[in-house]
């Protein structure tokens, strides 16, 4: 038995063998096209250009960071001097922890009512049978390529009170017709079989949504969720409009306007402080722990995006 056991082996790794040869000897007789070898060239090194621009920067940053600011004029790529003491200037800044706080409470509002509005909107537009849909969403389109301005969107902030707080950010940015977008090419993606199954059973249209469309979302979710979490994150237009930097104002703002207001500052107004002297490397300290919490948050979604990014494609 072991005998014939070790013939099959060998007989399929013989197989295997043979195989590999002759993808070899095909590989050699068919080669790819002389243009289409340079262009294979050009991806690779555009690929690497790109690349490079994004982490020399970065490197850069990060030297900065960890440098002290009497050896600034000698930073590339690697830190001089290297110390922690501007993290530790940030994370001493009550500041810092008071806008990372408001950025914190801004990002979970309008991440989770909007896609949670975001997707009431788009389950009924993504029926065939909904009547003046095709009306409808030219309507949610229009307001994602036409805007009506900042003065009425002030005026109607200041109508409520809502003008110069973090809810004015959040109002402004729970619309999102992009997402909508999305979340109505999934929801025509589901199978029609287990709607129609929950339709028998006499389930009602909100039933259907927190309890069968929802569950089987979470792709088109994560997805959504984490482009409103670095839209909303990185953002400091909306707080520099409806927030402001006047000092009064101070209390109100997100991490993206403290590190505006940051990057702003002029180092030559207290010449003996700590920051005028190290300004650049504070900026850059302030810059890379606003990083963070992104990082933190990406590995636990990537494999939802990974599966929600081609939403639509098959389509």
């Amino acid at each position: 038995m072991q005998l014939v056991r070790n013939s099959y082996i060998g007989g399929y790794g013989n197989m295997t063998n043979l195989f590999k040869l002759r993808k070899k000897r095909l590989k050699k007789i068919i080669k790819k096209p002389i243009g289409d070898q340079v262009l294979d060239v050009l991806n690779i090194a555009f690929l690497i250009f790109f690349c490079l621009l994004i982490i020399i920067p970065l490197l850069n940053l990060i030297a900065f960071a960890f440098s002290t600011g009497t050896s600034n004029s000698k930073v590339t790529f690697l830190p001089v001097g290297f110390t922690f003491d501007m993290f530790n200037y940030v994370v001493h800044e009550s500041s810092f922890w008071r806008s990372l706080l408001n950025s914190v409470i801004i990002t979970l509002f309008v991440t989770v009512f909007s896609n949670l509005f975001m997707a009431m909107a788009a389950y009924p537009l993504s029926k065939q049978d909904f009547p003046f849909k095709n009306i409808i969403l030219i309507f949610f389109v229009i307001t994602m390529l036409f805007s009506a301005g900042i003065v009425p969107a002030v005026l109607l902030l200041r109508g409520l009170g809502l003008y110069g707080t973090i809810w004015a950010v959040i109002i402004i940015s729970i619309n999102n017709v992009f997402n909508l977008l999305l979340y109505k090419s999934f929801f025509e993606g589901l199978p029609k079989e287990t709607i129609e199954a929950a339709e028998v059973d006499g389930v009602n249209n909100f039933q259907m949504f927190y309890k069968i469309v929802l569950p089987m979302s979470l792709p088109v979710f994560a997805s959504c969720a984490f482009f409103s979490i670095v839209g909303t994150w990185n953002s400091y237009s909306g707080a520099l409009m409806f927030i402001g930097t006047a000092s009064d104002k101070e209390a109100f703002w997100p991490l993206s306007l403290y590190i505006y207001d940051l990057l702003q500052r002029d180092p030559s107004s207290d010449p003996s402080s700590f920051l005028s002297t190290n300004l650049v490397n504070v900026q850059s300290a302030s810059i890379i722990i606003s990083v963070i919490p992104i990082l933190v948050i990406y590995p636990f979604v990537i494999r939802y995006i990974k599966s929600g990014i081609t939403i639509g494609s098959e389509k």
